[in-house]
């Protein structure tokens, strides 16, 4: 591409910012509208000791989907109702308890109307986010939110563009409210995410992620460099623990240790022979360690400020657990 655009490029350019300034002003319409019938629908949801099911059909089932996603990762127990399948077995998965969400843009959506009944049989309240305040829809439901848009954004203005856009910024707003209001934190939804980064950080420990057992580097104090550099070879993480008889950390032995333990070696040029001597003589002697409940993120904080790739896990009176290494943490998506 070049970095001037063409007289068509500039033209697609300026439909694509219609459309979105379009959608913008949809959107921002909907402050006006928003009343007590929005806060009744947010105290609902606080007080109602079951789940929400969240309903819809067509382009208003894809929005009722991701709201329903939205409430479950925020601290409301949701779920995503197919109006269709409701009518054919699902509607079991509703109880007395719960509230029905429901999503349209014309209020009259045939399977939801159909719904209607059985809702009332059940005693099951209904919110609903329309694109038409005057349906059968808002007759029928408790708390009535409108989503209502001047037009479709787009040459045609057919396409759901403006009312699904509409609608999930109300779903949304629907949800933080709450979220808010249930004084959900940060932690809360880490808690909720623990495969994504703020579960990472606020919950993943490095006794997960710890190397142990016949993967754990580890030599004795009187150990010789010749054997030293087998096992970190053989354990491929560029160091070595020194621990006693019982497993007692007495110190570390890197790859640093070690080429500089040879290079200086090279330059005296006397000495005994460099691979005879013994761990207990150049290891570091007051290596990091960290116990086994520090969190991956402290650890690798840690390392990033003492400039070191791995840690020794300890427990009681030192003794040796595991060693976590830089790479683990970063496979792991460990965020700083």
């Amino acid at each position: 591409m070049t970095d001037t655009p063409s007289g068509k490029d500039l033209l697609r350019i300026e439909r694509g910012r219609e459309i979105l300034e379009e959608e913008a002003r949809a959107v921002s319409s909907l402050c006006q509208g928003l009343g007590q019938e929005f806060a009744g629908a947010v105290e609902a949801i606080l007080a109602n000791p079951g789940k929400l099911a969240v309903t819809g059909i067509g382009k208003s089932g894809h929005i009722a989907r991701k709201v329903s996603a939205t409430f479950s990762s925020t601290g409301t127990p949701a779920f995503f109702l197919h109006p269709g399948e409701a009518l054919h077995g699902d509607l079991g998965m509703l109880e007395s308890r719960d509230i029905l969400l429901s999503f349209s843009k014309s209020g009259e959506t045939e399977e939801i109307r159909a719904l209607i009944p059985l809702l009332e049989r059940m005693e099951i309240p209904m919110i609903a986010i329309l694109g038409e305040t005057d349906s059968t829809l808002a007759r029928k439901a408790t708390w009535v939110l409108s989503a209502k848009v001047g037009m479709e954004a787009g040459p045609l203005g057919i396409a759901p563009t403006s009312s699904t856009t509409a609608m999930l910024a109300m779903g949304d707003a629907l949800a933080m409210v709450v979220l808010a209001e249930r004084d959900f934190g940060v932690r809360d939804f880490a808690s909720l995410h623990p495969g994504g980064a703020l579960g990472r950080r606020y919950f993943l420990k490095i006794n997960a992620l710890m190397h142990t057992g016949d993967r754990l580097p580890s030599v004795f104090p009187e150990t010789p460099l010749r054997e030293v550099i087998v096992e970190m070879t053989a354990k491929k993480l560029g160091m070595t623990t020194v621990t006693d008889s019982s497993g007692h950390l007495k110190g570390v032995l890197t790859d640093g240790d070690l080429r500089r333990t040879l290079e200086s070696s090279r330059m005296n040029g006397s000495g005994p022979p460099i691979l005879d001597l013994p761990a207990e003589a150049i290891m570091s002697r007051h290596p990091a360690t960290l116990p086994p409940d520090t969190l991956a993120s402290e650890a690798l904080n840690l390392m990033e400020s003492r400039q070191i790739t791995s840690v020794v896990v300890t427990g009681e009176d030192r003794i040796v657990l595991g060693v976590v290494h830089l790479h683990d943490l970063l496979r792991a998506g460990v965020p700083l």
